[in-house]
């Protein structure tokens, strides 16, 4: 019986073998072909998209290598700096713009690997028409042309902000008079205009957005031996953002014009171009177990874990410095996303980098804003109480993992959030001199338009700062919030920078017109060091400047001056 089975089993073997070879060969004039297409179309992906997006990520062992897999395929000679060159190019997305216009178009800030992924795949002719319009048999490249396609276009108006402000001026006597006695004051109202450059239009491959402003007033006492003084700030403030145009509508034009018509092809690569649309600066001084203290705001989600801080940060391979203009929350895509405060939407939709957002604005100058959502639940103009809900977090735009980007801005600055819910370890050390460094002070200056960038104005400041022990970076932070760094722009700009501190009330008239730089500087800091006295340990000490609790006096009536001098401040921290 056993004999029996053995056959069996090996006539089966031999059968199953025989069968097997006929099926192969019955069916190899199919499936060998279709094999081969195939192996052909998982080498064209690898070669068209897969080895350039390796060699743009700088996986390979090598710069060779990297170089060598990017020309794979091409008609023209290797260039060993081509990635130098595509990050030259995209960095002249921002050309002639301020420190301030950089700020007011960063969401959409050009990434220069999403410019060589482009490049490559719009050059390809395996899946598209060359710029001639028809095919080739090479792909060659056109960066610069590509770069002009494709690169963010900015529409500016320029606006007036008018300051009226109350000062005392001290009145001279009849000097042939052979009375004498104490000096009298009046007071006398002056005005300043400074012109303002804001976003209008920005015309971009994500879609086209349109700005619109309106006046708001504000108004604030100082007190004064002849009593309150009054400031009345009339400035335009962001009303609304519309969208023109969405969901890269303007870069399907672009593929339309180089032969991509389908609408499915369009997709593919869009979603391909997308994993370029990284910003990872990497984390920066997380906080864990963050318990934030409700207040003028409450927090914006259900997460506590802040994985990069508000501040400068340093890339962690490149070394480039990028400010990161709010806080990045961790949580998970799906999260709800709450408004920190009443207020009215004045933008919700796909917004460049920022993917999916929401910004709303409040009264007094405030904004705040939510990046990288995976669901907008609000409309452009509605209002919103404090604690509804306006979105869920998630992981759109330029962004590396799920997580709430949330940025609070006053008069279109950002600030650090963290100082409105408890936080104040960012001025500890402001009675602690530490010489400026002026040479790359003076690059940020100049990227401001600064007329404080000058070698022997900062001298001044930095001995003033010296001659009482204090930070001379704060006297540059308080040059911020008073004259905004006094631009270069401003008519006045070579009075103000003698007081730009606004000593004596102002740079203007009366004793505060007759200073020099380095005594407004030396009566600024004295000034610091008198309000610093008897603070609270559980005050910031900035905030104890301007505080109405302060015995000594206050520095500043605006509420919100302190703020805005912490977050300047602590864009100073890696100096």
């Amino acid at each position: 019986m056993e004999q029996a089975w053995q056959m069996a089993k090996r006539l089966g073997k031999k059968l199953g073998k025989k069968l097997l070879k006929f099926i192969l060969v019955k069916t190899a004039p199919v499936t060998l072909p279709l094999l081969g297409i195939l192996l052909l179309m998982f080498l064209a992906y690898v070669l068209i998209f897969e080895m350039p997006k390796q060699a743009i990520a700088d996986t390979w062992d090598n710069t060779t290598d990297r170089v060598a897999s990017w020309f794979y395929g091409t008609s023209e000679k290797q260039q060993d700096d081509i990635f130098e060159q595509y990050q030259a190019l995209a960095e002249r997305w921002k050309e002639g713009l301020t420190a301030d216009q950089q700020l007011q178009v960063e969401p959409y800030a050009f990434n220069w690997e999403w410019l060589a992924a482009v490049d490559r795949a719009l050059n390809d002719p395996s899946f598209l028409e060359t710029y001639g319009g028809t095919k080739t048999k090479e792909l060659t490249l056109h960066p610069e042309q590509t770069f002009k396609e494709v690169r963010p276009r900015f529409t500016w108006v320029t606006k007036e902000k008018v300051t009226t402000q109350q000062v005392v001026v001290e009145v001279e006597g009849n000097p042939n008079s052979p009375m004498t006695g104490p000096p009298s004051y009046e007071v006398r109202t002056i005005q300043t205009s400074v012109p303002v450059k804001l976003l209008e239009r920005a015309e971009t491959i994500y879609g086209t957005y349109d700005y619109s402003y309106k006046n708001e007033v504000s108004t604030s006492t100082t007190p004064s031996a002849t009593g309150p003084l009054s400031t009345k700030v009339v400035e335009p403030r962001l009303e609304r953002v519309e969208t023109v145009e969405d969901n890269w509508k303007p870069l399907r034009h672009i593929l339309k014009q180089h032969g991509v018509t389908r609408a499915s092809d369009q997709d593919f690569l869009l979603e391909y171009w997308l994993s370029f649309l990284s910003n990872d600066d990497g984390s920066d001084n997380p906080m864990t177990d963050w318990t934030p203290v409700n207040g003028q705001l409450i927090w914006p989600t259900e997460g506590r874990d802040i994985t990069s801080t508000f501040g400068v940060r340093i890339h962690p391979i490149t070394g480039v410095k990028k400010m990161h203009n709010g806080i990045d929350i961790g949580v998970p895509t799906g999260t709800p996303v709450f408004a920190a405060r009443e207020g009215t939407v004045i933008f919700a939709g796909a917004m460049g980098t920022a993917g999916q957002a929401v910004i709303i604005k409040h009264d007094n100058g405030l904004e705040t804003r939510y990046y990288h959502l995976n669901r907008v639940d609000v409309l452009n103009g509605q209002v919103v109480t404090a604690r509804e809900q306006v979105a869920e977090s998630g992981n759109s735009g330029s962004s590396t993992g799920p997580h709430l980007h949330f940025e609070v801005r006053l008069s279109g600055t950002p600030v650090n959030p963290l100082l409105y819910f408890g936080y104040s370890e960012s001025a500890s050390s402001i009675l602690t001199y530490r010489a400026l460094n002026i040479s790359v002070l003076i690059q940020w200056l100049n990227d401001r338009d600064s007329a404080l960038a000058n070698a022997d104005v900062l001298r001044l400041i930095d001995q003033a700062a010296k001659s009482q022990n204090i930070d001379p970076y704060l006297l540059i932070a308080i040059t911020g919030a008073e004259q905004s760094f006094v631009p270069r722009s401003n008519p006045s700009a070579e009075k103000i920078i003698r007081n730009p501190w606004n000593v004596f009330g102002s740079w203007k008239v009366g004793r505060g017109s007759m200073l020099t730089t380095g005594e407004a500087a030396r009566i600024a800091a004295k000034t610091i060091v008198k309000l610093s006295k008897e603070k609270p340990s559980t005050v910031d000490a900035i905030e104890w400047l301007s505080s109405r609790n302060n015995p000594n006096g206050y520095y500043a009536a605006d509420p919100n001056w302190w703020r805005n001098v912490s977050s300047i401040y602590q864009q100073f921290s890696n100096f």
